[in-house]
């Protein structure tokens, strides 16, 4: 009988050793370590339309025949933004009412630019603080975006906070001003921003990501995201152009301008190392536009003017790879764009699909012989939910 004990005890230590390292492989498969020097983006929108009642609610009737006949509007709201955020502790945000598409990036440096389609929101979150308005008295805009901009040393491991603190913001303005939550549209957007060859310049270290989905990693604080709440989760990497890339096929250039051969080299490579690697939804934009991925029913791409919008629906998991470009510009960057389908969201979340993003990327650059130490591959993986917040 002890003997049957002893050897039943045995027969089940060695199981559970042949059985960890297993375990301890299949959980390494879901985790991406990327460099240390990574950098971290959150921000949220609320998106409202402007109505001739919120205007007359705002600030009374308005003369047209004045010289800014919106200024009072536009002051009392952007006053009203300001303070909510002070109450509860937002130190960056931005009133936006110039019908301009709003994008914000990392930056060393605090930047505000603006194009004739775009407003453009550089900052650093552990050093950048600001409060501005931006908008044109004389005009009536269709919308108003409220930008909320994260600060401090962890951004995403404080995004629950933050977020809950900017639906709380929202919430108020939205009392205040007598706007229905139905006709606010909130999105929460987060971005990791690294070079995919900064080990090969010399940074040090490792950040440790299962990039779990929003809803999940928000669930522990007790965040609930509403039922009709749009998830889309991709990557855009942007590829420098310079002379020895320009340089890697022969250009004709007789009978004008003519980059298509280099552009095809590069679509070429992109879409055979995705094939390689599993990933089935995806782009390729060497234009000069500014791509945006937006979730879609109908997967599209409308150039717009300075953007290019890329419409995807991530129930699809064959979308395949749309390819855009000049033949007669030659762009300073060529951009990949990766999106993730609903089958590529694990029980862990998107470390495995970031992973693969990585290894299609290496394969690019050996096919272009990228010089690992001396020019970049910049990557930017986007996390983003988008919602109208319940009664």
């Amino acid at each position: 009988m002890t003997t049957n004990i002893v050897a039943t005890m045995l027969m089940f230590s060695i199981n559970r050793l042949i059985a960890m390292p297993l375990s301890r492989k299949r959980s390494a498969q879901h985790k991406v370590y990327i460099p240390s020097s990574a950098r971290e983006n959150q921000y949220l929108l609320a998106k409202f339309n402007i109505t001739e009642q919120l205007i007359e609610r705002i600030a009374g009737a308005i003369d047209l025949n004045s010289e800014q006949p919106f200024q009072a509007f536009y002051k009392k709201l952007s006053e009203l933004f300001f303070k909510i955020n002070e109450e509860l502790d937002i130190e960056s945000g931005q009133f936006v009412a110039n019908d301009k598409f709003t994008r914000i990036r990392f930056s060393p440096e605090k930047i505000t630019a603006q194009t004739e389609q775009q407003i453009l929101f550089l900052y650093n979150s552990r050093y950048h603080f600001s409060q501005s308005a931006h908008y044109d008295a004389k005009k009536q805009a269709r919308k108003i975006h409220l930008v909320f901009l994260a600060n401090g040393d962890e951004v995403r491991h404080n995004s629950a906070i933050f977020h809950q603190k900017v639906v709380s913001a929202i919430a108020k303005f939205s009392e205040q001003t007598g706007i229905s939550t139905d006709d606010m549209r909130i999105c929460d957007h987060q971005h990791l921003t690294y070079d995919l060859f900064a080990k090969d310049k010399g940074v040090q270290g490792n950040q440790v990501h299962k990039l779990r989905s929003i809803s999940n990693r928000y669930a522990p604080d007790d965040i609930s995201i509403p039922e009709n709440t749009d998830e889309l989760t991709y990557a855009v990497v942007d590829m420098p152009i310079n002379r020895r890339l320009r340089n890697i096929v022969e250009l004709d250039h007789s009978e004008g301008e003519n980059y298509s051969p280099l552009y095809n080299y590069i679509a070429d490579a992109f879409i055979s190392a995705a094939k390689k690697h599993h990933l089935n939804n995806g782009a390729v934009i060497a234009n000069g536009l500014v791509p945006i991925v937006r979730k879609s029913e109908d997967e599209n791409t409308i150039a717009k003017g300075e953007l290019i919008m890329l419409g995807y629906n991530p129930k699809n998991t064959s979308g395949g790879y749309t390819c855009k470009w000049a033949a007669d510009q030659l762009v300073d960057s060529v951009q990949f764009v990766f999106v993730a389908s609903e089958q590529d969201k694990t029980s862990h979340g998107y470390g495995k699909f970031l992973t693969q993003i990585e290894h299609a990327l290496h394969s690019i650059a050996e096919k272009l012989a990228y010089v690992n130490d001396k020019e970049e591959l910049t990557v930017r993986f986007h996390q983003h939910i988008g919602f109208y917040q319940e009664q």
